[in-house]
């Protein structure tokens, strides 16, 4: 129970990996306020979390957009009476596009889902905890992405690159109040959307090959990370950035370019 007492708020928790981290949330001990667009998706991860702990609250809202932050967390503190933990995990994952066929519309799509949306709720959320005079965590969710390039997802990747930059700088700004700022940047993990990417279980499964654990992440593991940051455990941890890609960064070439690899027996 290494969150028992805290409040915390999951962005874009309906499903996937904020599914995941609302989940352990509430088996530590957190009140957890869901958040999601999809009303039938929040819903049903509301259901699930009661079946965990009855400290459940679900608030359908757009965090792209000021207005529907500022109810998240009106709506939050009402419930609640506080806030100690924001993950910022809300984005769109998988938005695929040539750089050369780009168009204005999706880059501000994409930056506004992925990159506004943590400014918005970060900044609503430390407001809060500085007036509380407390000790606060903010998470933000990045990617692998961030820090090696990925093709056809140059706006994906520079949201993302934005987000770990923004967790540097706030960190600092934030420090006299104690609030922490830390980022999870997780590599390919299987979630349905995630899945729907690949057209072909041939691609999923040459995926999973290029990953030295040799296996997709799953919610869990990310939420495992993100349990760290939150936890009194990282109290002296601020302006980092840990990946959780089954050692995806650690390698120079994947395991296809080295066919004379022995394998353990």
């Amino acid at each position: 129970m290494r969150l028992q007492g805290k409040v915390a708020i999951v962005t874009g928790s309906g499903q996937g990996i904020g599914r995941g981290i609302a989940e352990r949330f509430a088996r530590e001990g957190a009140a957890v306020v869901l958040n999601d667009r999809d009303e039938a998706v929040l819903h049903e991860a509301r259901q699930a979390l009661l079946a965990i702990s009855n400290r459940v609250l679900a608030v359908c809202a757009d965090v792209s957009k000021c207005s529907d932050v500022a109810r998240l967390f009106e709506q939050s503190r009402v419930a609640f009476g506080t806030i100690d933990i924001l993950v910022n995990n809300a984005a769109w994952a998988s938005p695929i596009a040539h750089f050369l066929e780009m168009t204005e519309s999706f880059w501000d799509t994409v930056l506004a889902m992925n990159l506004t949306s943590m400014f918005l709720c970060s900044q609503r959320a430390a407001r809060l905890m500085a007036e509380q005079k407390k000790p606060g965590s903010i998470i933000n969710i990045s990617t692998y992405g961030a820090a090696r390039a990925q093709r056809e997802m140059v706006a994906y990747d520079a949201s993302k690159g934005g987000v770990e930059g923004a967790t540097r700088a706030m960190a600092l700004d934030l420090a006299p109040w104690r609030i922490r700022v830390n980022a999870v940047g997780p590599g390919p993990v299987g979630t349905p959307s995630f899945l729907a990417v690949f057209d072909t279980q041939e691609k999923i499964d040459r995926m999973r090959q290029a990953v030295p654990l040799e296996r997709l992440g799953e919610p869990g593991d990310i939420a495992g990370a993100v349990l760290y940051f939150a936890s009194d455990d990282a109290a002296f941890v601020t302006g980092q950035i840990l990946y959780v890609d089954g050692g995806a960064l650690a390698q120079l070439r994947p395991p296809s370019y080295t066919p004379n690899l022995k394998r353990p027996t």
